[in-house]
């Protein structure tokens, strides 16, 4: 297994920032770009580094891997991710019905009239996105404790699941409301 954080010549940390992932990426580049003498593959294996470490799920179970920890993606996530979930799903649905309603509008005045309801569920959105970015933040806040100490397969196994459906949930919300713009 290739280590993440040694091809991007990073400590093997979970609590790494945005901004120190793109550093270490620029200057791995310098070096590792086919332009500056670098290969293909070794450039690839670079850009799959900062795939792994950017994202909160994969860098976690990464970082557990690396430990020997097994880490199983299927099962239960919390039960207050749930009730986020049930929170998402509908705004979802109104955004989807009010994109649909803009293309299927015949005319100008048909999608000036949408104005309102298309603001309400942009700010609705937003408003998603904002939570599911509390939840990330409040299941990352264990990465510095845990870094400390290993945490048992089975914990490991549900905060990367968690961390996972928060993120593909984020990623869903900011599709939707690029289609509304």
């Amino acid at each position: 297994m290739t280590d993440a954080f040694e091809t991007l010549s990073l400590p093997p940390r979970l609590d790494l920032g945005d901004e120190e992932l793109r550093g270490a990426f620029r200057e791995a580049g310098k070096r590792l770009h086919p332009d500056a003498g670098g290969g293909e593959g070794e450039f690839a294996a670079l850009k799959e580094a900062l795939a792994i470490l950017s994202s909160p799920s994969r860098r976690l179970a990464h970082w557990l891997s690396l430990r020997g920890t097994a880490v199983e993606p299927r099962g239960m996530i919390a039960p207050g991710l749930m009730d986020l979930f049930g929170k998402i799903g509908p705004v979802s649905q109104m955004a989807e019905t009010v994109i649909r309603k803009r293309e299927t509008a015949q005319s100008a005045l048909g999608k000036a009239l949408l104005e309102p309801e298309l603001q309400n569920c942009l700010q609705r959105v937003e408003e998603m996105i904002a939570e599911v970015d509390a939840s990330l933040a409040a299941e990352c806040a264990v990465f510095a404790p845990w870094m400390a100490t290993n945490p048992d397969s089975a914990t490991g196994s549900e905060k990367v699941r968690n961390l996972a459906f928060l993120e593909k949930w984020k990623t869903s919300l900011k599709s939707l409301y690029a289609r509304m713009l």
